[in-house]
């Protein structure tokens, strides 16, 4: 297949759904397929509304299929019926998560719910990363969802280690095995995402002000410079909560440095407003990591409270703090939530098994299309 891959920016970029894009496009080469990564520059979101040219990277493209990552939606929304003609191949859309589904204000939630709907009937399939996604898209459509597929995202990039180098057969991390019998033990808590609203590091940082002091230490690792002040909001919480000596911030940190973080904690907290799937939370189960998600979103997919980790309303730091209490306290309920984590990683989808899924749609999608002889 020649296949083409629509993108805004870096492929490279650290995100989980751009980690999804090169996990497929890896994958689909490794099949002997063709796969043109095609890059769209930034731009503000009203210029992308009112742009009506097909981009230049497309015009003299040759492709079986074409791929759109979901988030060029405020881009190609009025430009895909053109180019259909213009390419004479199906176009299927990449989706990760609706822009209109994430925490804005009305007004740019009404536009952008109104662009995505005449995007997603733009095109000819749709390959979605969890039912959550799914009834999203059918709620936005009304029902009437084009062909699809759900390809799961899966954690098995990371780098293998043995259970005996990262101490995940004991359940809670290496580091809740090393300190279960010392005199009051600390939870190392684990954070990864960029520090942006959605993923609710305000929501841990209130629940940790709920904790006595002594009793946890937080690694909060992922971008700093996307949401400024956002991230000025957090450090005055952690001002005025007295958390400086409690709470270190890592950075953005490499695949390496990441397998080492999750060695060295005992449980996984994101508690977004909105997480289509998260990866993170299948890579944290990978090294024996109970995780702390929302209702909010794909995490329940994936966590089963009291089982492997738990779950929470979206902003409820109350319930955080006493789900987080209760692992310090009882480090045997932590080491059982750990060696469920790491058993539900060892029957979730492998990479392989999710794109085999998606090159199989896609070839699907093309003979589909092709007139009949």
């Amino acid at each position: 297949m020649r296949i083409g891959l629509l993108i805004f920016g870096d492929i490279n970029t650290q995100s989980g759904g751009y980690l999804y894009d090169r996990q497929l496009v890896a994958y689909l080469r490794a099949q002997g397929d063709t796969v043109e990564i095609l890059s769209l520059p930034q731009s503000s979101y009203i210029d992308n509304l009112r742009c009506g040219i097909i981009p230049a990277e497309l015009v003299e493209s040759e492709l079986d299929i074409l791929i759109q990552d979901e988030l060029v939606y405020p881009r190609m929304f009025n430009i895909n019926s053109k180019l259909k003609v213009r390419l004479s191949c199906p176009i299927v859309s990449l989706v990760h998560l609706l822009d209109s589904s994430r925490p804005q204000g009305l007004g740019r939630r009404y536009v952008a719910r109104w662009a995505e709907h005449r995007y997603l009937r733009s095109v000819d399939g749709l390959i979605l990363n969890s039912r959550h996604t799914r009834q999203l898209v059918c709620e936005l459509l009304q029902g009437n969802i084009p062909p699809h597929v759900i390809a799961v995202p899966a954690a098995d990039h990371q780098a293998p280690l043995s259970a005996e180098t990262c101490g995940v057969e004991i359940g809670g991390g290496k580091a809740a095995e090393g300190r279960t019998d010392s005199k009051n033990p600390k939870l190392n808590i684990l954070y990864v995402g960029n520090v942006i609203h959605q993923k609710g590091l305000h929501v841990l940082l209130e629940a940790l002000g709920h904790m006595q002091r002594g009793h946890f230490r937080l690694t909060v690792a992922g971008r700093l410079d996307m949401e400024p002040a956002y991230v000025k909001r957090i450090y005055t919480t952690i001002r005025r909560k007295n958390l400086e000596r409690m709470v270190r911030f890592a950075g953005s940190l490499n695949s390496n440095s990441l397998i080492s973080c999750y060695q060295e904690h005992d449980v996984m907290v994101l508690p977004s407003v909105n997480e289509a799937y998260g990866i993170v939370y299948i890579e944290a189960q990978q090294f024996g990591l109970p995780i702390i998600g929302t209702f909010a979103g794909g995490a329940r997919e994936i966590i089963q409270p009291g089982i492997n980790g738990y779950l929470i309303e979206p902003g409820d730091s109350n319930a955080l703090a006493g789900f987080l209490t209760l692992l310090h306290n009882n480090r045997a309920h932590l080491k059982m939530l750990g060696a469920n984590a790491l058993r539900y990683y060892r029957q979730h989808p492998r990479w392989d098994n999710s794109c085999a899924l998606i090159r199989a749609f896609l070839l699907h999608s093309i003979a589909a299309r092709s007139p009949l002889p």
